[in-house]
């Protein structure tokens, strides 16, 4: 018997509500310890990662969310039996025990900020051409030309770097009250300013969505995508070697999908 895994919670207790998984099939836990893995019985294969796919499986994790600290795991987590999956707890008690022990009573949310980089850079090309700043380079005058627009370029590029870091700093400043660990990735493009995810407390949801309109209002011509509260994805720590992280195809997926749902307080991107 094949088991399909949706992750780790912090009870041996079996649960109470009726929950359905991939395919329609009932979710149960196995425990092990003081912890339970959260499983349902699969017959095939699951074939490929679909939206629809992804869906059902986060369905899950949000479920046990209401009564549980939950370690989502990687989409198409599956074990060959019931004793292979009690080897597998046995092996990651310890990791998964302090991981839940850290996100207990936590949320993830997840920000993106779109800034016009364009009318940025006009901006800061603008105020260096107002103030004439020029490098004095000695030679002919092509390698005049070729240095004078390399600095330029370098200047373009520093202040571009200094604007998108102040915006985030501010926007850092307002949050970490209310945010117990963050992972921020900055420029990933020059469009996305900031694609960052946030584990917070779930007594402070409110306040963090209040100091998220804060930051927004000020900035009509930036785009944001606020999404959440999700298990805590971006927060696991797990050996490499355990292949129960999402990985790049999930992940990517499941961008596509929280773009299309109703977010709360935010516009589309």
């Amino acid at each position: 018997m094949k088991l399909y895994l949706y992750g780790i919670i912090d009870s041996s207790n079996q649960i109470n509500e009726p929950i359905y998984g991939l395919e329609g099939a009932g979710v149960y836990s196995i425990p092990f310890c003081d912890i339970g893995a959260v499983v349902s019985e699969i017959s095939r294969p699951i074939r490929g990662v679909t939206e629809g796919a992804v869906l059902e499986h986060e369905a899950v994790t949000e479920k046990l969310m209401a009564n549980f600290a939950v370690l989502p795991v990687r989409f198409q987590t599956i074990i060959d039996g019931r004793d292979n999956l009690l080897s597998m707890m046995q092996s990651y008690y310890k990791d998964f025990r302090d991981n839940l022990d850290r996100v207990r009573n936590k949320v993830e949310f997840g920000i993106k900020v779109i800034w016009p980089s364009d009318k940025i850079k006009e901006h800061i090309t603008n105020a260096y051409k107002k103030n004439d700043k020029k490098v004095s380079v000695p030679g002919n005058s092509s390698n005049k030309r070729f240095m004078r627009e390399k600095f330029e370029k370098y200047k373009l590029d520093e202040e571009f770097e200094k604007k998108a870091n102040k915006f985030i700093n501010v926007m850092d400043m307002f949050f970490s009250k209310f945010v117990a660990e963050k992972k921020l990735k900055k420029l990933k493009t020059e469009d996305l300013l900031l694609d960052a995810v946030y584990l917070v407390k779930k007594d402070d949801q409110d306040n963090f969505r209040e100091a998220f309109e804060h930051i927004k209002g000020p900035h009509a011509n930036f785009k944001f995508l606020f999404s959440g509260p999700w298990p805590p994805y971006n927060f696991v720590i797990l050996p490499k070697n355990s292949n129960l992280l999402k990985d790049s195809r999930q992940e990517d997926l499941f961008d596509k999908v929280i773009q299309h749902q109703d977010l709360v307080g935010a516009d589309t991107i």
